[in-house]
């Protein structure tokens, strides 16, 4: 897919009604959200979006080139010509394949820190539409995407988790990395997370990543059913 672009108001409002028939995954690192938005896509006959993985790519790209995470200008800089895609999980940046070098920790960290820059959100959230709109029916999972990027997503769900579990689930050695995360993503001006109303919270501490599939995948073919009628 080419690279983010600038766009106005009315294509904003044109792709997302083009995306309303999608499941919107959202919650806090560890969750489950990954897991569980690829089996579903696999189990529905879904395309899959991992929308963190657009920030992922851009936060590679602002490391390689030395820019200051905390300096939007720097950070615009950094990615203005970058092409990013994403198909089947695959990554690519320009064309290089960084599936596997986006999933490093402190690239994580760097997704979390430029996440708080309103412009490249804003970039990232029409980049995410547009290939909703591009692939069709689909499982996207990300922070904020039933809050900011898919408000109108048929199926909205939220997922939280235990911090400690959350931790042991990401590989990580303490909860307090975690909870650093947590509290800057929930505390960022630009578009921080939050539950929106009428998404349905499921907590995945005590529970199979099968089960989770099996809630969400009869709340797909739940409002399928009630949309056509």
């Amino acid at each position: 897919m080419n690279r983010p672009s600038e766009s106005t108001g009315n294509d904003h409002i044109e792709a997302l009604e083009k995306t309303v028939d999608l499941i919107a995954i959202d919650g806090l690192a560890g969750t489950g959200k990954s897991t569980i938005a690829k089996a579903l896509a696999e189990r529905l006959g879904l395309s899959h979006l991992d929308t963190g993985a657009s920030f992922r790519m851009m936060a590679w790209v602002a490391l390689n080139s030395n820019a200051e995470l905390d300096s939007e200008t720097e950070v615009l800089k950094a990615t203005q010509n970058v092409s990013i895609s994403y198909e089947a999980g695959k990554c690519l940046v320009n064309g290089v394949d960084v599936t596997k070098k986006i999933r490093d920790e402190s690239v994580s960290d760097a997704a979390s820190k430029i996440a708080v820059h309103p412009q490249l959100r804003q970039k990232l959230l029409l980049w995410q539409q547009q290939w909703v709109s591009d692939h069709g029916k689909s499982v996207v999972e990300g922070r904020d995407t039933t809050s900011v990027v898919f408000p109108d997503a048929l199926v909205k769900v939220y997922l939280e988790a235990d911090p400690h579990v959350r931790a042991s689930r990401r590989n990580e050695t303490a909860a307090a990395n975690v909870i650093e995360r947590d509290a800057r993503d929930m505390s960022r001006t630009s578009a921080p997370i939050r539950k929106v109303a009428d998404a349905v919270v499921i907590d995945t501490t005590r529970i199979s990543i099968s089960e989770v599939e099996d809630i969400v995948a009869g709340l797909w073919k739940s409002a399928i059913h009630s949309h056509k009628e």
